[in-house]
């Protein structure tokens, strides 16, 4: 369940991040509009690319040590665990039942 939940994570963040493609229109619609030159847009968009990828494996290893305290948090009960309540709940209901009449 916990690979579900990251892969799931992870494959979000893969949608968030910026395509090259995606930043280089908009850096063009910068340049049509005058607001940047031409000669720098090049190195603005390396630098938007690096910068997401950056974030976006900062955010990854962020997602993976919260999945794995929560991983480390969480033990299946054991078989005596088990029994235990299940011994509980029979008592429980006898004394319900013996309430009830």
């Amino acid at each position: 369940m916990a690979k579900l939940i990251e892969k799931s994570l992870l494959m979000g963040l893969g949608m968030l991040t910026l395509t090259r493609d995606k930043v280089r229109q908009f850096v063009d619609k910068l340049v049509e509009d005058g607001d940047i030159k031409p000669e720098e847009a090049p190195g603005i968009i390396d630098k938007l690319v690096n910068r997401g990828e950056t974030e976006r494996e900062e955010l990854r290893k962020l997602v993976r040590q919260e999945l794995d305290k929560a991983r480390a948090s969480v033990s299946p009960a054991s078989r005596k665990d088990v029994e235990a309540l299940s011994q509980k709940i029979d008592e429980l209901a006898a004394q319900v039942e013996k309430l009830a009449s």
